[in-house]
């Protein structure tokens, strides 16, 4: 990861906001396809302030959650808020697991970040354990938010990427984005409500959520 990505996400990235507005509902929504979450290992990919693996923890009951990003500030504000959950500092294209880790793994909204996003994917298949299952929440072509690196593809493009990393997609949802009056910023209201607009439309969903597996014995 670049010194200057590491410094806006360190400095200039919203996380004080996400910690006091954690959008739960929405990150349930998306928790809620890696179902059953009881008794498994989860990995929170990307995990920022920590409010996902705090739900797969607290609410869905999983055995182990563990929280990774690169990002110093985004972990410090999510040990000081999330209880019974690990957190690791690390890069998700270099992950500091063994192969087969984990048998649960959400990214929600990371996995576009990443200077090598084939890279990213693949390490999602090697520390998936035979049968585990991964949701991956990904942007549509036209959404584009303040951070420096982002790559932002159609459909086909987002699913031919996971599965070329050697994962099977075997359900797809949708993320419609975050509230329309999450926000003060009327620049940012407006572009929320054209999003939310925009995602009635097939194929023009925010973003997808592509609920994918590791082949081999299911874990569930």
């Amino acid at each position: 990861m670049s010194d200057e990505l590491r410094s806006f996400y360190d400095t200039d990235y919203h996380f004080e906001h996400d910690a006091e507005s954690p959008g739960l509902d929405r990150l349930w929504r998306a928790l809620r396809w890696l179902e059953p979450l009881e008794g498994h290992d989860v990995l929170d990919l990307g995990c920022g302030v920590g409010w996902a693996a705090h739900l797969a923890r607290a609410r869905g009951g999983a055995t182990r959650v563990v929280g990774i990003d690169f990002s110093h500030r985004a972990l410090s504000l999510a040990q000081g808020a999330v209880a019974g959950v690990s957190f690791v500092q690390g890069d998700g294209t270099t992950l500091p697991f063994v192969g087969g880790a984990f048998d649960r793994l959400i990214s929600f909204g990371s996995v576009e970040h990443f200077p090598d996003v084939g890279l990213g994917l693949a390490e999602v298949h090697r520390v998936l354990r035979p049968g585990g299952r991964a949701v991956l929440v990904v942007p549509n072509f036209y959404v584009r938010t303040e951070q420096p690196q982002e790559r932002r593809e159609h459909y086909l493009a987002w699913r031919r990427l996971i599965e070329d990393a050697g994962l099977r997609v075997v359900k797809v949802g949708v993320d419609r984005g975050p509230p329309v009056l999450g926000s003060r910023d009327p620049r940012r209201i407006a572009k929320r409500l054209a999003g939310r607009l925009a995602s009635l439309v097939p194929g023009l969903q925010y973003q997808f959520v592509f609920v994918a597996e590791r082949s081999g014995s299911s874990q569930s």
